[in-house]
Parts: C-alpha cells; structure tokens; sequence
C-alpha cells in the first residue's frame, strides 16, 4: 500500500444498530419506529416508504404508516457492541467504540495499519471484514481514513476501497462532506450554516487560509480539537501533527471453560472425583500464569440426552489453589444421588480478580505458621457456609445502644466489625452469652425460678431509656441458680415482672 502516513483507521457505523440490537422477529415485514423521548430516532424502510422520517414526534408516525411503535434500548446497543469488539477482535487489536450524542448513530472505530500485512493488504482484510460482517444481523458502512474521527465521517458516504488510497484522497473525500454531518456539534453547525459554511472543504480553505485559531475563537476548544484531528494539524505549531496518540488496546473478555467426558456413564458421585480435580487443576494452573484468583465456579454435568445441572461454588476468600475449591465441590455433591447418568462434566469460571501483591516474611517468629492458622480459618469457614448456607454463619458488631438487645447486629464474615465498645459497658456487669429475647422467670413461693431457683446477688444496674416510643425501664441483677449457673436478670418497673436476659461464662 501506497500511503505516506503511519496510522489507518477503519471505522464501522452500524447505522440499524437502535431497531437490531432489540432483537426482534419480523421487522423486515411491517413498518418499525424506534423512539427516545417520543421523537422517532430510527425508521426501517417500510416506515420510511410510508412517509416516517427521524425526529418526528411518535404520534406523527404512528399516524402516518401505522407503525410498530418500539423504544430504544441504549444498554443492549452497548452488549450488542461489546459482542460485535469480542467478534471482531480476531482482525485487530485496537478497537474503541464510537456512539454519538445528537444522533442514534454506533459503530467501532479500528485501527489496522499494522495488521495489514498479516491479512494481504488494505483490500484483501476489508474484503474478509466485510464478509464476517454480512452473517451478522446488523446493517453497516465503512470508512477509512488516516484517523478515527476522519474515518467515522466519512463512513456517511459511499466510496470503493480499492487498497491504493493514500491520505490526499482521503482529505478529498472528506472536503465533499456536508457540515450537516456535525450532528454531534449543534450549534458549531448551525453556527458554520448562518455564515456560508456548506462541506468540510470549506472549512478547510478557512484553516488554510486563517490557520486553526480562527475557529477555535469562535466554536469553542471542543469542536476545534476535532477539526485538528479529522485534518491532522496540531494546534500549537499550526502544521501537520507531530505526534501520534497512543493507540488503544482492546481487552476482550476471557474466562476458564473445560470440559471433561467420560468413556462410559458415570452413576455415583465418587466415579466424578478424578475428573473434578483434573479441572480444578487446570483452572488454578490457568489462574497462576494469570496472577488472577477467583470466588466462584459453576460445575455443569450433562448426559447423552442433553439433560444438564449447574451447581454453583463460592468461597468468602479469593482462591488461586484448586484444593479448597475442590472440598467444597465434594461437600455440595456429598449425601446426593445424581440425576442423571453423567456423560460430561464442565467447569466455568468467569469472573477473577488480579492478585494483590503481597510481602514476603521471613519466618523468624513463627509467621508462616501464624499465616496458616488463618488460612485454616478461611478454610472452615467456607466449608461451614457451604454445608450450612452463608446465613447460619455470621458475626457480631457493636451498635451505639443502651438497651442490650439493640447494642449487636448481625454482619457477614466479610465486613468489618465495630469493636469500639464504649468504657462504661467493659466496666459494667456484661454476660458471656446474651439470649436472642429474654425469658420470662417463674415466681414461686415468692423465689424467682428458671429451671431452677434463682437469688440475686449484684445489682440493681438501672437501664432507662426510649422515653420517645415504647418506654423502657429495667433494673440488672447477677443471680445464681441453685446449681451454681450465674445468670443476668433483669425486673422491668413497669410491667412488675422478671426475665433472664443473659449467661455468664
């Protein structure tokens, strides 16, 4: 290729991105309108042949054709674009998405100078581009010019790609372009149309003649920037840019999926053990060359019939060692018969995190050994919520509260605890174990009995407080109970009656 410029971009405008990404059945036999605050943002052609055209007002085109009337969906645009980076991924690197703000107009923006050679040239990777492009539902334009934003205006208009282009026909395709094109820039627009300004080729006699300067004067910073970058000028030495933005990589999504099949159908749970450690190997082989880690797995066994299951795996800590993974796999499967006669086992694991950087000690006071006492602790307690489920498994905070039965609520293992306990509660009469309400006590020949009778012998400790709502007034005492059991009771002073609320240790 023949092209005195370093970068290329390609641009794709999906232009019936707002009616396909809703992912409708049979919009090409009836007229369809999609609407964004009841102004019609796109029309398909029998809408359009029936006299519907983009900013009309709902009703207007309703009245017009009779047309289905659908609203835009801007989030499944986004995943459609996202499915279509994912797709495209295989033909380069450097994909960014473009949506404009004054039009409903999407596409992906990408540069390809240096994946050009691997695919045959300019015309032999357009061509393969544009037949993956046509097994997609989608309707598309392409543009191509020597930046993103020159690209993307230029796919509004209709040119052959012939892989000779060099950069003076692109800046000729764009001085053919009308400024009505700058739907992103309204006033800019309107602006440029009140004093003669018609195609981009009058704007660029306007720079050539005045430099950059003059506009930004009167358009504004933002539209300036753009202007230097569909024509490739710097702004502050007034010529050709020197320097290149960097190009953006793409990320795409990656995730851990293998499946294991078995030469003859599995019945019980212990003939998948084998081939479950063999997976969780893999992940956590996947996830060391990765230094990611991850909470969550998804076991799916399916048989020759198709019949699937999904068990679900998680742990409170990240994992990157398949082990603690592995029991409580067995611990869900464990006492289950399996539905089906297994013949294929998959493991899935979608989301990880990066892991941390952690310091190394050397273990001069035991810290490894201090280090695995909490590991074990993570560990028994992930076995713990997975046998019992994660709301038998919890701890304690303190809560700024006189009344004992309102001073704890109840968080997960994961949260931080307030252990800021106020002096006046260490100083005071506080039990060991405090009962989830308090228990009414007996009177008998008038002795306080509890499964067993009860003397006081510490107290009273006066507690008063919620004046504003349902009063509480309450008198403490520490009894023992006839078999040494040392108790909190308290007597409310006014409903005259007496309740264990406490044991201590």
């Amino acid at each position: 290729m023949n092209a005195p410029y370093k970068r290329l971009w390609l641009a794709i405008r999906f232009f019936d991105l707002p009616l396909t990404a809703l992912k409708m059945e049979g919009i090409d036999e009836t007229p369809v309108v999609v609407v964004e605050k009841k102004r019609v943002v796109y029309v398909n052609p029998l809408a359009e042949e029936a006299g519907a055209d983009l900013g009309i007002d709902m009703t207007t085109a309703q009245l017009l054709c009779g047309s289905q009337i659908v609203e835009r969906n801007r989030r499944k645009e986004e995943d459609s674009l996202h499915e279509l980076s994912e797709q495209l991924y295989q033909f380069s690197p450097h994909i960014t998405r473009y949506c404009s703000s004054g039009a409903a107009q999407c596409g992906l923006l990408l540069e390809i100078s240096s994946c050009l050679k691997l695919f045959g040239g300019l015309k032999a990777f357009c061509d393969k581009i544009n037949l993956f492009l046509e097994q997609t539902p989608y309707g598309f334009d392409f543009g191509l010019a020597h930046s993103a934003k020159a690209a993307w205006y230029l796919s509004f208009t209709y040119y052959e790609i012939t892989g000779d282009e060099t950069k003076q026909d692109f800046i000729e395709r764009l001085n053919r372009l009308p400024i009505e094109l700058f739907f992103d820039y309204p006033k800019a627009a309107e602006a440029l149309s009140k004093t003669g300004f018609s195609t981009f080729g009058d704007l660029a006699i306007q720079i050539a003649g005045k430099s950059i300067s003059s506009f930004k004067k009167r358009l504004g910073q933002e539209f300036t920037d753009v202007l230097c970058e569909i024509y490739d000028i710097d702004q502050d030495f007034l010529q050709s840019s020197l320097f290149e933005k960097p190009r953006e990589n793409y990320k795409p999504d990656e995730w851990f999926e293998e499946e294991y099949q078995f030469e003859f159908p599995v019945t019980i749970v212990d003939q998948l053990k084998p081939a479950i450690e063999n997976l969780l190997q893999q992940l956590s082989d996947y996830l060391r060359k990765r230094q990611q880690q991850c909470q969550g797995i998804e076991w799916r066994i399916s048989d020759i019939y198709k019949q699937k299951k999904s068990i679900n795996v998680n742990s409170d800590t990240p994992q990157s060692h398949w082990q603690l993974l592995y029991d409580l796999t067995l611990i869900q499967l464990e006492n289950q018969e399996l539905p089906f006669e297994v013949d294929t086992i998959t493991l899935e694991c979608r989301n990880t995190t990066p892991i941390l950087h952690r310091s190394l000690i050397l273990d001069f006071d035991q810290s490894k050994r201090k280090n695995k006492s909490v590991q074990d602790y993570a560990v028994v307690i992930a076995k713990l919520k997975t046998r019992l489920g994660d709301a038998a498994v919890y701890k304690l905070s303190y809560k700024d509260n006189c009344i004992p039965e309102l001073s704890n609520s109840i968080i997960s293992l994961a949260e931080r605890c307030n252990q800021d306990i106020p002096d006046v509660h260490l100083s005071a009469l506080r039990p060991t174990w405090l009962l989830p309400e308090p228990e009414p006590i007996e009177e008998r020949d008038r002795r306080l009995y509890w499964d067993g009778y009860l003397t006081p012998h510490v107290g009273p400790e006066r507690i008063v407080s919620h004046w504003w709502k349902e009063k509480i007034a309450r008198d403490y005492y520490l009894a023992i109970r006839h078999d040494n059991l040392r108790v909190w009771i308290f007597h409310d002073l006014y409903t005259k009656k007496w309740f264990v609320h406490g044991v201590f240790s």
